[in-house]
């Protein structure tokens, strides 16, 4: 991993620890998997790793509160830009990116609000979007959902497999797809 990322993440791990620990370890898996996919694919990691790091670190900044209520959602996407802004300065990035991932990070949850075009039209954040989801179906990601959406582990893996997510934002790429798809089927073989 290039050192910019391993400062970038020591730099976002405050606000982590801070807002929601848990994003912590889903950062930490997102990292390995968004380089594979940068490499398997052929997408600029120097945007979409940025993303993945600091997408959440504005629910440091944000009241403690149920995270997908709407309102909530919002002012983490808004904190988020700022802070973000402030550690990509801190690390010298490159203007230009930075404003294009201060963007990323505006809207990456804009799905909640029904806008899925965005992310089909730009593959960054299309993927961005395929890996965040993909986290709730590894091992650490299916019990944090579970807590926070309180669902049993049948009613989970019933809500990752029949998400509205899969036929409103198709995966954008077929590394993230099968990365997905496999996760999924160790939970089925975990349940049955």
């Amino acid at each position: 991993m290039k050192q910019v990322y391993s400062k970038m993440c020591d730099l976002a791990k405050p606000y982590y620890e801070k807002g929601r620990p848990m994003d912590v370890s889903h950062i930490e898996w997102m990292m390995p998997e968004a380089l594979l996919v940068c490499q398997k694919e052929d997408l600029d990691d120097s945007l979409l790793l940025p993303l993945v790091i600091l997408h959440d670190v504005g629910y440091a900044e944000v009241p403690k509160d149920h995270p997908f209520k709407l309102d909530v959602r919002r002012a983490h996407m808004a904190a988020g830009v700022k802070i973000a802004r402030r550690i990509l300065e801190q690390l010298n990035y490159s203007k230009e990116k930075t404003e294009k991932i201060e963007y990323y990070i505006s809207v990456h949850d804009n799905w909640a609000w029904g806008d899925n075009e965005i992310y089909k039209q730009d593959i960054i954040l299309g993927t961005f979007t395929d890996l965040d989801y993909a986290w709730m179906a590894t091992p650490k990601g299916f019990l944090a959902l579970m807590k926070i959406l309180e669902k049993n582990k049948q009613e989970m893996f019933e809500f990752l497999k029949t998400n509205d997510k899969l036929v409103l934002r198709p995966f954008s790429t077929k590394t993230v797809k099968d990365l997905y798809e496999s996760y999924l089927e160790d939970r089925q073989k975990e349940l049955f």
